[in-house]
């Protein structure tokens, strides 16, 4: 009857070393696969910003082109800087609100500045 008492207390500890250990898993390969996520996302927004920049590069070249008056040009440069400015803050602002509690205090950006700084970290010092 001892043998059956002391069978079911190591299975009992098993069970809840299974439980335990299972969690603490899944919560690390949960973390790892957020930051991964958020480095792949803010590659992302990165590469969109990047081709609006662009985009509006060549709207520059086409005033030029068209002999528009250079006060209009730097009119729509400040225009289009003041946008492209509160986009990037917007899209941070939206994934950060967007973040689970459970991953929030995993966020180490809070501005499109940060941010950029937090994938130039990624990419240089090899987190990720």
């Amino acid at each position: 009857m001892e043998s059956f008492l002391y069978l079911f207390v190591a299975f009992s500890c098993g069970v809840v070393f299974n439980i335990f250990w299972g969690y603490i898993l899944g919560l690390g390969y949960g973390i790892m696969s957020y930051q991964q996520t958020t480095a792949d996302c803010i590659r992302m927004m990165a590469k969109n910003i990047q081709s609006v920049y662009e985009i509006q590069q060549l709207k520059y070249i086409a005033l030029e082109m068209m002999n528009r008056d250079e006060k209009y040009i730097e009119f729509q440069k400040q225009i289009d800087k003041t946008e492209l400015k509160s986009i990037k803050n917007t899209v941070i602002r939206n994934y950060i609100n967007s973040t689970p509690r459970r991953f929030s205090r995993f966020v180490e950006f809070h501005d499109w500045d940060s941010a950029m700084n937090y994938l130039n970290d990624i990419y240089n010092g090899g987190k990720s």
